[in-house]
């Protein structure tokens, strides 16, 4: 059993390959899920929203725990994967991933990462640039100008392409 795409003849082993893109790309895009919730029950007990999720979790309600993180998530300031150091980070384990691990499910759980990351740093960079800077350098003594931030994300969004193409 045999697909025909464009000129390629692909084989079900194929298609394991796709499916390993495609789980790994939604992994990844989740991963940065985690350190909501990993800020709400570790990091930061002590602050309103994660004192909201823990009861609704002692509650056993978990659907009213999660709206709650995507509704007040924007409340969560400092989150690791927001920072600049973390998506510094990031980028070697990225050139690590696709230079050096076999499989795309794994290339494509750190991309995964990557892109959710970009986009929601796009969002906010086009919403409240005030509020990106203070989520993205808040690790940072000095102030970051309105330049230096949008330099970061054009630099930002030309390495996750390039990264990107080296997956093609």
């Amino acid at each position: 059993m045999s697909l025909l795409l464009g000129r390629r003849l692909v084989l079900p082993r194929d298609w394991l390959e796709v499916v390993g893109l495609v789980m790994g790309g939604v992994l990844g895009w989740w991963l940065v899920w985690l350190d909501r919730v990993a800020y709400v029950l570790i990091l930061h007990p002590e602050v309103q929203v994660s004192q909201y999720v823990r009861y609704h979790l002692g509650k056993r309600n978990y659907r009213a725990a999660w709206d709650l993180l995507e509704r007040r998530g924007g409340e969560l300031d400092k989150l690791t994967t927001r920072g600049f150091l973390f998506q510094a980070a990031w980028l070697v384990l990225a050139l690590f991933a696709i230079t050096s691990v076999a499989s795309m499910f794994g290339k494509m759980v750190v991309m995964g990462l990557g892109l959710r990351v970009m986009v929601e740093e796009w969002l906010e960079y086009r919403s409240d640039r005030a509020l990106l800077k203070q989520r993205l350098f808040w690790q940072m003594k000095r102030e970051v100008s309105n330049q230096e931030l949008k330099w970061y994300m054009y630099i930002g969004t030309v390495v996750f392409g390039w990264l990107t193409w080296l997956l093609v």
